[in-house]
């Protein structure tokens, strides 16, 4: 009874991945993951393979790690202000705003994040955000000189706004006024 019961299981399974689009998952999703590994297996370093498996987040998070300190706080800007000012640089990369999801996977606890919809008291403990400057993202620090300037900005767009697929940030790059 279980020769049964192993056999029509496996059928099922079989079954399932032979729908389309299962299939197409199969065959881009895991697929990519397996070549990229074997053709960046043993040939680089970790540092190229994470730059190859990670992208631009890596690029990112490996300037934070670089700068920031545990005791430092990194202000994550509004998704709204980032869409805004640096989205053709992101579309072109492919990695268009910084997720903090990906901030939080890849940096741990190696520095401190705040959100703006954090209480002021936190925010005002931030020592560094990303601004957006000419198209470009870069890592500023916070000091007394431009605190009031970067949260005036950041608190002209949505805090909780949140776009999960680039779908949503198109949408909203196209309909908002530069």
């Amino acid at each position: 009874m279980q020769f049964v019961y192993l056999t029509v299981s496996c059928l099922f399974v079989l079954l399932f991945l032979w729908l389309p689009e299962n299939k197409s998952w199969l065959d881009t999703t895991i697929h990519s993951f397996y070549q990229q590994r074997q053709n960046l297996g043993k040939r680089t370093d970790i540092e190229s393979r994470k730059r190859a498996g990670y992208g631009a987040a890596y690029t990112y998070t490996n300037l934070i790690r670089q700068r920031c300190k545990p005791t430092n706080y990194l202000l994550i800007p509004p998704q709204r202000y980032l869409i805004r000012k640096a989205y053709r640089q992101g579309a072109a990369t492919g990695y268009a705003w910084i997720y903090p999801s990906v901030l939080y996977y890849h940096l741990g606890k190696s520095v401190h994040f705040l959100e703006m919809t954090n209480p002021d008291s936190l925010i005002r403990r931030a020592t560094y955000t990303f601004w957006a400057s000419k198209n470009q993202l870069t890592l500023l620090p916070i000091t007394a000189q431009n605190r009031a300037l970067v949260l005036a900005e950041f608190r002209k767009y949505d805090p909780y706004f949140f776009a999960y697929t680039p779908q949503p940030a198109r949408a909203y790059y196209k309909t908002s006024k530069p």
